[in-house]
């Protein structure tokens, strides 16, 4: 997210912010408001004059249209805003021409956006955009005077969330999908540990497939991941969709059967890694079930954020996910005939940001989450091992943007805002050594409350 500073003779406007990040929690009916805060600064080396100062946070949509759109089709892009909200920083209604002195030195102005939850989130398709940004003028006076502006990006994501109600209620749904088929040759379960991934993540599907007569065989197995992207501008009447479809790449095979039962009773079928990728890419891999049932867990790796967009929530800009499996069976019929048996399971899932790892519901320590926040996780890390997670360069700088102004604006909120400040931290300490390090879970007992 790029800062756009305005310079013009020898002062300077910039926007400091608490946090560049919004995370929109559940879906876009949820009645939850969300804060966004910061300080407009500008240093002068003389003095101004200047009728007002205003921020206003602005929400813009882009679509491309290569067929054309308009009464004379020769429209080939669209851009409106769809969301606009404006805050008089300072203003000087009591002079006689509305006008007042901005002295030398520094001026600082905070400022507070409160976001409603229905807002749209951030999309970044190809095609179709929706950004967001807050931009600070200086309305200067004079003749032939420009205005003093400074502008930076906000990155709106959305992630689920649990209502209130469910937490309460002790009953928190599932994020897995379960799909249980009772055949004549086998009893089919398919279970989709995760409803919601981010893009370059891993996702996990646990397959039992348990045969009821003798001389059944897995010809093929497919997974195939379906985008569709809907655009439409009620106000040209212009619609288009596009459908996308991604075949996720295998990446670990795993039994789900304790190895324990396998050495005791043979009955149990191991599959490699090779014959899994066989039996995904070809149609007649003819892989036997004789020795048991297949009880797998198989790890697919989605395509990355270059590829795939996040579910949207947008009417405009409708961007939808599904995901297909299909699996093909055969069995002896009659003679030498054998009967081929499909399987079949399509179902939605739910895209996030590729800035919203795959591990959004796993709750960490509080110890961790307080002063554990690195760049990139160790597990994210090129190691000899596939981690199933690719380090886009837009998760690369969002998570570097996030501890830059973290950091900064501590130091900010330290040196300016507190009348009686405290010894404050060497240059060399960081965010964490300022950060009072929680207790433990081992060490909280009846006899250390405090």
């Amino acid at each position: 997210m790029p800062v756009v500073a305005f310079f013009t003779g020898a002062k300077q406007l910039s926007i400091d912010l608490a946090e560049p990040v919004v995370i929109l929690r559940g879906s876009s009916n949820d009645p939850t408001t969300h804060v966004l805060q910061g300080e407009v600064n500008v240093v002068l080396t003389r003095p101004v004059l200047a009728s007002q100062v205003v921020i206003k946070f602005v929400g813009k949509s882009y679509m491309m249209w290569p067929e054309g759109i308009g009464p004379k089709g020769n429209k080939v892009y669209h851009e409106k805003i769809i969301h606009e909200q404006n805050v008089i920083l300072q203003t000087f209604i009591d002079c006689p021409k509305n006008e007042g002195v901005l002295s030398p030195g520094l001026h600082r102005w905070p400022f507070q956006f409160l976001l409603s939850n229905q807002l749209i989130e951030t999309i970044e398709d190809e095609m179709a955009k929706v950004f967001y940004y807050v931009q600070a003028t200086i309305h200067r006076v004079g003749m032939g005077l420009p205005n003093l502006r400074a502008r930076r990006d906000i990155l709106l994501l959305r992630t689920p969330h649990w209502s209130d109600s469910a937490l309460t209620g002790n009953s928190l749904p599932t994020t897995s999908i379960t799909s249980e088929r009772r055949l004549d040759i086998c009893d089919a379960t398919i279970c989709i540990e995760k409803s919601h991934v981010s893009s370059g993540t891993q996702f996990p599907i646990s397959l039992s497939l348990s045969p009821n007569v003798k001389h059944v065989f897995i010809e093929s197995i497919s997974v195939v991941l379906t985008e569709k992207r809907a655009y439409r501008l009620p106000e040209f009447q212009a619609r288009r969709i596009e459908l996308h479809g991604f075949k996720v790449t295998l990446s670990s095979v795993t039994s789900l059967v304790d190895p324990a039962l396998t050495s005791t009773h043979g009955l149990v079928t191991q599959f490699s890694l090779k014959e899994m990728r066989r039996a995904l890419g070809v149609k007649n891999a003819h892989i036997p079930l004789d020795m048991g049932p297949f009880q797998h867990r198989l790890n697919f790796t989605l395509p990355n954020c270059v590829h795939l967009n996040h579910t949207s929530t947008f009417s405009e800009i409708d961007i939808s996910h599904s995901l297909k499996i299909h699996i093909e069976l055969t069995s002896p019929k009659d003679g030498d005939a054998s009967s081929r048996t499909h399987i079949r399971l399509e179902t939605p899932i739910t895209i996030l940001d590729c800035r919203l790892k795959e591990d959004y519901n796993a709750l960490p320590t509080y110890e961790a989450a307080v002063l554990h926040d690195p760049i990139i996780d160790e597990k994210d890390q090129d190691s000899g091992h596939p981690t199933g997670f690719f380090a886009c360069p837009c998760y690369l700088e969002y998570k570097k943007k996030r501890n830059c102004s973290k950091n900064d604006w501590m130091k900010i909120r330290d040196e300016v805002h507190r009348p009686s400040p405290p010894p404050s931290p060497t240059e060399d300490q960081s965010f964490e050594d300022m950060v009072t390090p929680p207790p433990s879970y081992d060490s909280i007992g009846a006899k250390n409350w405090y």
